[in-house]
């Protein structure tokens, strides 16, 4: 091997697959050289997965970036006789196994490029940080469904402009899901096909940006064993699609689905059934600041979430050339930012 490496190649150490024995535990040489040895990709004692990255007997190891998701030490080994110091990465969350082979892939990368496996190490981890927190657990299939949501849109949008993801504000906690200067976007999402109630969490989430339009779009989802919406395929088509694909990776890091691909966020598929967009204004059913006297929520309140009856915001639905038009001019803004 000579390339960076694949979780493949841990899963293959695991059957017993291309192992060495040379260190006294599984590992295989990927024939990347670091100028003290080559990089070795190996297992731990209960199957974890490792990196060893060769570095100088003598070289002192300033602080990398930590996390709890990794285990990161000095180990030596004695390779054909001769003693080898390494940098010992490993894989402490099995929910991160892919994170951490694309993690790895990128340390050998930089290594061929011709940083230090140290410096290497820590740039990595450094940019890759919000990737390696915690894999979530007890993730609903509520919120795996409004995630389902956003991607939705984020492809669309996607498919207009490669830059359209850092309008994805959602996942930094901000007001509105999607955000171009004054124009907004809020995406919801229902479980079934005949129900159009949407679940509000916040007093100003269906508040306009000042001077602005919102919009509000309901992606029908219905859960189905066939169907061809899943996080896993949607992050992977944003990330394809996007300028940056490390900037998707951290936004979806920001939601708590470090791994697109872990099953936690995967459970199920689904198949869009139906598709409705609404603007934000006027007639339409909502609770603001301004719903209140004083222009704020009642004293001793400090949040506020409701239901929405979409039935009741029909006159307010748009027709789809209104929709793609204000999407359009979303996009327009990363002209002029």
């Amino acid at each position: 091997m000579s390339t960076e490496p694949s979780l493949e190649e841990w899963s293959m150490l695991r059957r017993g697959g291309h192992a060495s024995s040379e260190l006294g535990i599984p590992s295989v040489d990927t024939g990347i050289e670091t100028g003290f040895g080559s990089v070795r990709l190996a297992l731990g004692n209960a199957g974890e997965l490792r990196v060893l990255l060769p570095i100088r007997h003598s070289e002192r190891i300033a602080q990398v970036p930590s996390s709890p998701s990794l285990g990161i030490g000095i180990a030596t080994y004695s390779l054909n006789g001769v003693s080898v110091r390494y940098l010992d990465i490993v894989c402490l969350a099995a929910g991160l196994d892919g994170v951490f082979a694309d993690v790895s892939a990128e340390m050998m990368k930089r290594i061929r490029a011709g940083s230090s496996p140290v410096d290497a190490c820590a740039s990595t981890l450094d940019d890759f940080r919000s990737l390696l927190a915690d894999p979530a657990s007890g993730v609903t299939t509520q919120e795996v469904r409004g995630l389902v949501g956003e991607l939705l849109m984020l492809r669309r949008m996607l498919r207009l402009d490669a830059r359209a993801w850092r309008l994805w504000r959602g996942p930094m906690m901000e007001r509105h899901d999607f955000r171009a200067g004054s124009l907004a976007l809020e995406v919801k999402t229902s479980a079934r096909v005949t129900g159009l109630s949407v679940k509000i969490s916040s007093v100003d989430q269906l508040l306009a940006p000042t001077g602005g339009v919102l919009h509000l779009v309901l992606y029908q989802l219905e859960q189905s064993t066939g169907g061809d919406l899943s996080v896993s395929t949607l992050s992977a088509e944003a990330m394809t699609a996007a300028s940056d694909s490390l900037g998707v990776r951290n936004l979806l890091a920001a939601v708590g689905c470090a791994d697109p691909n872990a099953p936690v966020w995967n459970m199920a598929n689904f198949r869009l059934e139906g598709e409705h967009h609404y603007v934000v204004a006027g007639d339409f059913p909502r609770i603001t600041p301004e719903s209140f006297a004083t222009g704020a929520l009642p004293t001793g309140i400090s949040s506020l979430s409701y239901s929405i009856d979409l039935v009741a915001a029909e006159s307010s639905r748009l027709a789809a050339v209104r929709a793609d038009a204000h999407i359009s001019e979303m996009i327009a803004c990363l002209d002029h930012p």
